[in-house]
């Protein structure tokens, strides 16, 4: 992908949730943060391993640990179906940064019961 085809996806993102993009020269791995505390990886490739998918997600998160205050780390993919070919973004996140985002699930909840008093 050419480099302005590059700064298009990551302005793409940018614009979807709120965001500012990180210009590339800047020596981060984050392209792009939002207001609402996430930080965020763009990858638009015709192949990305599941491998790599999950090392990126993972980088992500901790990056997003490491902020002041805390943000949410996830990774935004685009399979790069050719010219013409639109396909869809896929945001991915660990599930304990989708967790830190959620709270627990309902059913989660129903099962944590506090013990009876004695």
């Amino acid at each position: 992908m050419s480099k302005t085809g590059w700064k298009k996806a990551e302005r793409d993102v940018a614009r979807k949730v709120g965001g500012t993009r990180y210009p590339a020269n800047t020596g981060g791995r984050v392209d792009v943060v939002d207001a609402e505390g996430h930080v965020i990886q763009v990858k638009e490739r015709k192949t990305l391993s599941l491998a790599q998918i999950e090392a990126l997600a993972v980088e992500m998160e901790r990056i997003g640990n490491q902020k002041t205050p805390p943000k949410i780390g996830s990774l935004w993919v685009k399979r790069s179906g050719g010219r013409g070919v639109e396909t869809p973004w896929l945001v991915v996140m660990t599930e304990s940064a989708w967790r830190a985002l959620n709270g627990r699930s309902p059913r989660e909840e129903m099962t944590q019961c506090p013990s009876p008093r004695p």
